[in-house]
């Protein structure tokens, strides 16, 4: 055991270099790993970059169909609150007709000829 102690002592330069050098080995080692992993993530960061453009591109033109849809149904929920409205004021004035004149009522009980339901198709 004294030997190892005095060659250590008489080697103590060539024993601490060697030390430094297995660190630095170690160290190059695990920076070379961390830098693989940072390179890794930059790059899935990347990718993710690219998916949320897209996908923010994607929402932008679905928003603006969803505006154009519901302008369009409210077109038209508007245009058949006209038409029914129409409907309606037709079935009154018709029905007070009815009631009102004997010559209307005869004739609304008439068959509808065959020439004039052929128009109406």
């Amino acid at each position: 055991m004294g030997s190892l102690f005095s060659w250590l002592f008489d080697n103590i330069s060539n024993v601490l270099i060697a030390a430094l050098l297995i660190a630095c080995l170690a160290l190059v080692s695990l920076y070379t790993c961390t830098r693989d992993e940072r390179d890794a993530a930059l790059q899935n960061v990347a990718i993710a970059i690219e998916a949320n453009k897209a996908n923010k591109e994607t929402i932008g033109a679905l928003e603006a169909e969803v505006m154009k849809r519901d302008e369009l149904a409210a077109a038209w929920q508007e245009e058949l609150t006209k038409e029914r409205k129409a409907r309606d004021d037709a079935r009154r004035e018709l029905n007070a007709l009815l009631e009102q004149n004997e010559s209307v009522r005869g004739w609304s009980s008439e068959r509808v000829p065959d020439a004039v339901w052929g128009l109406l198709k």
